[in-house]
């Protein structure tokens, strides 16, 4: 893995890249603790929700979770309208949440951090951090470098130990309530089979010797797509295990993809390209966009349209049976980062300035869509 790339903040989801743990030099007096690293040390409490920064959304079930700067996960039970901030274990910026139903989901973030819920995200559990994933590593890699397959990947798991727990996940997707997939920063893979309670690195489940940072992944039907930087493109047809290269219709960089069920496949990323496949990959339709602001987020808005955001602050709707994607007119632009449809119908979208609520039927301009009618 190459060391001298830093992560560039060209996607809200990687913004907080830097100044995970700053330990001041000299020894500490006698009297004092040793300072609690920011993947040991509890969220503080934040007094204005409404104006934190979220760079993820979720819905279980009816309730909405978020997730951002500082350890924040934040939920709401009355359709977006007020946020009751969640307890978690860690202060790490959180970059992804993600559930696999009503009440189990997990998030990732800074540090090497997977946390899991089994309440709809009222509480939160550390799986991993940093500090163990780079012992994980080298675990398998270092101390197997007998073995060839294994061995090519111990020089960067070692140099995962020496750096520490500096490397964020971006993206974190499960097939179903045991298997899942967790990735990051410089090429970090690690996988579950037992719904997180063991977390294994897997960087020799796919090809990228140059460490590539993966930003996204997403299933669809039974494959399993990941994107990255440098139109990095991997697609898995067993669950996630293993991974191979596809064509890429683009050489910059992917932040994001969506599945829409088993047929439409969205990704998308730097200088709004955006490109649509109806065959798991196998090949593209690019997407007009109205601007070259880069797109990092996306989400399923009806049966037939999909809602994006970009880094001009654009919310832009596209429709299934078209190759253009168009601004909602409206919606007052901000730093958005995500944006979800919820059970009732309103859209609600996080930024880094808080949430914001939007009932779509009273958008200035906006022509009625397919699944906005608000309930």
């Amino acid at each position: 893995m190459k060391r001298q790339r830093t992560i560039m903040p060209i996607n809200f989801h990687s913004v907080i890249f830097a100044g995970l743990l700053v330990l001041a030099a000299g020894m500490p007096a006698a009297s004092a603790p040793p300072p609690q690293a920011a993947w040991e040390r509890p969220a503080p409490v934040v007094s204005r929700l409404g104006k934190a920064a979220l760079l993820s959304i979720a819905a279980a079930g009816k309730r909405l979770v978020a997730v951002g700067e500082r350890g924040l996960v934040a939920y709401s039970d009355d359709d977006g309208r007020t946020w009751t901030q969640a307890r978690t274990p860690v202060s790490v910026t959180l970059t992804r949440v993600f559930f696999v139903s009503s009440s189990t989901g997990w998030a990732v973030g800074h540090g090497g951090v997977i946390l899991r819920t089994n309440d709809a995200g009222t509480n939160w559990v550390k799986q991993l951090d940093g500090i163990q994933a780079a012992r994980l590593a080298a675990g398998k890699y270092v101390e197997n470098a007998h073995d060839p397959a294994l061995r090519r990947l111990a020089p960067a798991a070692s140099q995962l130990q020496i750096e520490g727990a500096d490397k964020p996940f971006f993206d974190i997707v499960f097939v179903d309530a045991d298997r899942g997939l967790a990735v990051g920063a410089y090429g970090l893979v690690f996988r579950t089979e037992d719904g997180g309670r063991r977390w294994e690195p897997v960087l020799e489940s796919l090809e990228n010797p140059r460490g590539l940072h993966l930003y996204a992944v997403a299933r669809i039907g039974t494959a399993v797509i990941i994107a990255g930087e440098q139109g990095l493109l991997l697609k898995s047809t067993d669950g996630g295990r293993q991974f191979e290269p596809i064509p890429s219709p683009y050489k910059g960089s992917y932040f994001g993809a969506l599945a829409r069920e088993a047929k439409d496949l969205y990704i998308f990323g730097l200088r709004g390209n955006a490109f649509r496949s109806t065959d798991q990959g196998s090949s593209w339709t690019r997407l007009q966009a109205p601007s070259s602001a880069s797109l990092n987020s996306a989400t399923t808005l009806s049966d037939t349209s999909t809602v994006f955001t970009n880094q001009e602050g654009q919310v832009l709707i596209g429709r299934a049976s078209a190759n253009s994607l168009r601004v909602a007119p409206g919606i007052a632009p901000a730093a958005y980062t995500a944006i979800t449809r919820t059970a009732a119908g309103a859209w609600v979208l996080t930024s880094l300035r808080g949430p914001v609520r939007l009932d779509p039927t009273s958008l200035s301009g906006t022509a009625p869509l397919p699944g906005d009618a608000t309930k």
